[in-house]
């Protein structure tokens, strides 16, 4: 704890080192209006076009007033618990989508600091590092899972005996289909090991150095770029298979080809995979008839199931009667059998109202249903507009509608906790993430109608709404990726509005939920940052805020600093500032606040101008236990050199960072806040004093600011006599 000396030569009459005279009191009153009153200034965010200076020197950034970045970080305070909230939702309604696997599966680690993801019969592997070629190993579980109940088909075995010959093939076939548990038995049978090869942006990449003699590597093409010459990445990875020893499988999708290189994946037996997998999780020979699954039309209920629906469904009826739970009552609730119910529904559906109350639901659920409906019937108009449709005719009476449209089993009414909150629309927890994605696929005819009216809800005012609009185009990205990314994200993220951004960005982490495209989805926000125009790395620097799209911290960070250097545009450095405190948390406090630091002493005026408004973020002390306090979770060096600087850059005459800016207005009162606790949190003292004693050593306007602010504080009680000639020493002692 450091002592304030008590001195009697200190005389609390030393704000400043020569007296004011009336000119000089009347300039710096104007210097720190912001202190006393004045209506601290702004640039507009959303109705105005958003350029970079750099390529437009007018950059046209219009001055706002009153308290609106404090209302602002309010704002995104509300915006990102709705968001969490309605993440959990999309996951099942088991937790923050940050973190969790989709699937439920086990999270394995495993080699080149990366994570295995097991999802039902495929695996992901999923890495933590900025590596141009990985070749993290198939976990020893999987490989023994695979041993135990792997199904035998033709293209299994074709596979394995032309690998005795070809030291590369391509596997053809459809995700989720079984194509990796095939490739990786086939590689076991004339290899010591199987690895995943993962390369960051081009095969070309891999050489013999990267591969371990005698070993089975398999490749994913789905969706990569180097596809479109996917020959000669096999002439190439071929050669170094041959050098090294090695044995090399890709998998790509039904439309790739590689003359004489290629084998058709032949989807395995539903029925055959669930029965070899239930008995494995079980580990016992007998539990098929033990449980009497004979009885419960197993092959009938999987009709239509992937492998990797069979083999998720066996682990969770397995998980079940562990816990001595009824078969029967476990196979009425799986949420596999839902699409097939669906189905069923549909068809008793007779009113195109009803089937956009589905709609409806499905994108805005726990909301109001008022809000509901009427997005409903809006859909409903929509619809026979753009098709030239006469009214279809429904005879039923408008009061009954409502429990008309609540027909199907998932979708109920909750009342609200309050009285006069009204009902809300319930999804039951499978059903949320499962259910736009059915209508998806069961509907193609309404899929353009259901685009342009999600476009039109993303234009809504309540930013609940939006939300809501955003996360359900993040469901239809595991759909069909390219054609969402080029009918909304292409859009949304070179608007020059800022909403449009955030829809972007709000579709990619709940797109980043699904490990099969969270690849994609870095892939993609990697290319905005680094070679997009403005508005897209904009975009990209709003998207790195959210947790759930968050794979590699340094690597965010980093684009985050070659954003900053590059710009000096307002609003992407508070895109950038609003992410860093999004991400912010226990374990990411110090490296995040090392990097503010790291960018509040660098020249880039982006840097710095994001750093000052990441710490109006971080700053305050009363988090209501949403965010570490900075002062507990961070090195005090660099608190005090983001702080420093930060002051420092309030002091300049931009109009949008100094003097009567609003984020001027807000550091220093921040900083106050900070002052008034000095004798509750000693914590505090150290990083205090590092702050005088910096300003201390810099210019004279900066020094007189400090004393005249100490002045106020001490006139007005914030802070005491002893401390404020204890301070004012600092400031005349250096």
């Amino acid at each position: 704890m450091t002592e304030i000396p008590e001195r009697e030569d200190c005389p609390m009459s030393e704000p400043a080192p020569e007296p004011e005279t009336p000119d000089r009191k009347e300039n710096n009153e104007k210097d720190l209006s912001s202190a006393s009153g004045s209506p601290p200034r702004e640039p507009r965010q959303d109705d105005r076009n958003d350029r970079d200076p750099q390529s437009d020197p007018k950059d046209q950034d219009e001055p706002d007033d009153d308290d609106s970045l404090v209302e602002r970080v309010q704002q995104e305070e509300e915006s990102l618990r709705l968001r969490l909230i309605s993440l959990q939702k999309l996951n099942g309604g088991s937790g923050p989508a940050a973190g969790r696997d989709w699937f439920g599966g086990p999270v394995t680690h495993v080699s080149d600091n990366a994570k295995s993801y097991g999802a039902g019969r495929d695996l992901y592997i999923v890495s933590s590092e900025n590596l141009s070629v990985q070749t993290p190993p198939v976990p020893k579980e999987y490989v023994q899972r695979i041993r135990d109940s792997l199904v035998i088909t033709k293209s299994q075995t074709a596979l394995t005996d032309l690998l005795a010959v070809e030291p590369l093939l391509l596997l053809r076939g459809s995700p989720n289909t079984g194509r990796t548990t095939t490739a990786i038995a086939a590689l076991l049978d004339v290899a010591k090991s199987c690895h995943r090869l993962m390369v960051q942006e081009d095969p070309s990449q891999v050489d013999v150095t990267h591969l371990e003699r005698g070993t089975g590597y398999f490749l994913l093409a789905d969706g990569s770029p180097w596809v479109t010459r996917l020959e000669e990445v096999a002439d190439h990875l071929s050669d170094i298979a041959t050098r090294s020893r090695c044995h090399i499988v890709i998998l790509g999708r039904p439309n790739c080809d590689l003359p004489h290189r290629v084998v058709d994946h032949i989807q395995p037996v539903a029925s055959e995979v669930f029965r070899k997998a239930f008995i494995h999780r079980l580990g016992d020979p007998n539990a098929w008839n033990t449980y009497k699954l004979d009885d419960h039309d197993i092959v009938s209920r999987l009709t239509d199931c992937q492998p990797a629906e069979a083999i998720h469904l066996a682990s969770w009826l397995a998980d079940g009667v562990q816990q001595d739970r009824d078969v029967a009552e476990l196979l009425t609730k799986q949420p596999l059998f839902t699409h097939k119910r669906f189905r069923e529904h549909l068809d008793k559906v007779p009113t195109r109202s009803g089937r956009c109350f589905l709609v409806s639901s499905a994108v805005l659920h726990e909301l109001p249903e008022p809000v509901v409906s009427a997005a409903a019937l809006d859909l409903v108009r929509q619809i026979h507009e753009e098709n030239k449709e006469e009214e279809e005719s429904d005879d039923t009476p408008v009061w009954e509608k409502l429990e008309n449209w609540l027909s199907y089993s998932g979708i109920s009414m909750a009342s609200g906790d309050r009285r006069g909150e009204g009902r809300r629309v319930q999804l039951r927890n499978e059903l949320a993430p499962m259910l736009l994605p059915m209508i998806w696929e069961e509907l193609p005819a309404v899929r353009r109608h259901l685009y342009t009216w999600l476009h039109n809800l993303g234009e809504s005012q309540d930013e609940h709404i939006r939300i809501k609009v955003a996360h359900a185009v993040g469901l239809l990205m595991t759909c069909d990726f390219d054609h969402i990314e080029k009918e909304f994200l292409n859009k949304w993220s070179r608007d020059s509005k800022v909403r449009p951004k955030q829809l972007a960005a709000w579709a990619l982490e709940a797109a980043a939920s699904d490990p099969g495209i969270s690849d994609r989805v870095d892939a993609l926000l990697s290319n905005w940052s680094r070679f997009g125009p403005y508005d897209q790395r904009t975009t990209a620097a709003i998207s790195y805020g959210s947790r759930a799209v968050i794979r590699n911290l340094d690597k965010v960070l980093a684009s985050f600093r070659q954003i900053t250097r590059e710009t000096k545009g307002y609003w992407l450095c508070d895109a950038v500032a609003r992410s860093t405190a999004d991400i912010y948390a226990t374990d990411t406090a110090r490296p995040i606040v090392a990097e503010l630091a790291r960018w509040a002493r660098d020249d880039a005026f982006g840097g710095q101008l994001s750093s000052a408004l990441a710490l109006v973020r971080l700053g305050p002390l009363l988090h209501d236990g949403a965010r570490p306090a900075l002062a507990d979770h961070c090195d005090k060096t660099d608190l005090v050199t983001l702080w420093s600087r930060s002051l420092e850059l309030s002091l300049s005459t931009d109009e949008m960072t100094g003097q009567k800016s609003s984020l001027a207005n807000r550091l220093w009162r921040l900083f106050a806040d900070w002052m008034k606790e000095w004798d509750r949190r000693p914590s505090l003292r150290p990083i205090l004093e590092g702050i005088f004693s910096t300003a201390s050593t810099g210019s004279l306007r900066l020094r007189r600011t400090y004393q005249i602010y100490l002045l106020i504080w001490q006139q007005n009680g914030s802070i005491s006599t002893q401390l404020f000639r204890y301070l004012i020493r600092i400031l005349k002692d250096r």
